[in-house]
Parts: C-alpha cells; sequence; structure tokens
C-alpha cells in the first residue's frame, strides 16, 4: 500500500448512513442527504466548517450487515421482469434521466418526462403496450441497452 492510500485508511470515517432524501438542482448538481444515527456520529465531521469536501465510498448493506451485490440482482432477475416493469424502473432512475438530457437531446425531470419519452420512442401510447407489442418491446430493448451501454461506459 503507497502511502497516500494508507493515510487515506488511517483517516477515513465508518458510519452508517440511511439515505433520507434526494433532489436535483437547476444546474444538475445533485442533493443527497443521509441521516446518522447518534452514536456513529464522528466529531470530524461534527466539527467541520460547512463547505469541507470528502472523498466518499458507500456500500449499500442487507440487513444482515452484508454488501448487497447489484450486479448480481441485474443479471439474475432484468430479463425476467419484462419490458413494461423494465421501463417503469428506468424512467424512475434519475441517472436515466441524465442519459436521456446528455444522449438523447431530451430533458426529463421527472418520472412523467422520462415515461413521455420511452412512450414516444416505442410508439405506443402506454408503456403496458410494451407486453404486448413486439415491435415496440424491440425498441424499447434497443433503448435500454443504449442506457445500459452509456451507464457501462460512465462506470469504467
Amino acid at each position: 500500500m503507497n502511502n497516500q492510500a494508507r493515510k487515506a485508511v488511517e483517516n477515513s470515517i465508518q458510519l452508517e448512513l440511511k439515505k433520507d432524501g434526494l433532489s436535483q438542482r437547476q444546474n444538475g448538481d445533485w442533493t443527497l442527504r443521509f441521516t446518522v444515527a447518534a452514536i456513529d456520529m464522528d466529531h470530524r465531521l461534527t466539527a467541520a466548517v460547512m463547505g469541507t469536501r470528502y472523498q466518499c465510498v458507500i456500500v449499500e448493506i442487507s440487513d444482515d450487515e452484508t454488501p448487497v451485490d447489484h450486479a448480481m440482482i441485474e443479471r439474475g432477475s432484468w430479463a425476467d421482469l419484462g419490458a413494461t416493469k423494465q421501463a417503469g424502473i428506468r424512467c424512475s432512475d434519475p441517472v436515466f434521466w441524465v442519459w436521456l438530457e446528455e444522449e438523447r437531446g431530451y430533458k426529463a425531470n421527472s418520472n412523467d418526462d422520462a415515461a413521455a419519452y420511452v412512450r414516444q420512442f416505442c410508439c405506443v401510447a402506454s408503456r403496458s403496450e410494451l407486453a404486448k407489442d413486439d415491435v415496440a418491446r424491440m425498441m424499447w430493448h434497443q433503448l435500454d441497452n443504449a442506457f445500459q451501454a452509456w451507464k457501462a461506459l460512465e462506470n469504467a
């Protein structure tokens, strides 16, 4: 371990967080709010002035305190959900909204905005038609695959 990595580990703050809020500002930045139990609060955080910057790594944990493996969840069950449910999940995902704007030039600030784009792109009046219309379902998979490819490149 190099000196910078050792210094980071020695000065790390470990605590449990609960997601408490999420909103997007007009400039595109995100505000993510967490709640920390009193017993977990570190004095270095309470003593730090507002605007202090931190580098953060968070890992979702399950009720048994083990890390949640999201890659396994997506691989195992995404296809089983079907196109209608997949589209519903994507349309509620703020990352999908960002992708729609960055890659498709479509401003989406809500689930409804994203749903409108999906309906337009797939040429359907309702996302429920994705379950019945083979062409619309193919269009949905094309759109979702493009989003997943973009997300993979962003995370690489």
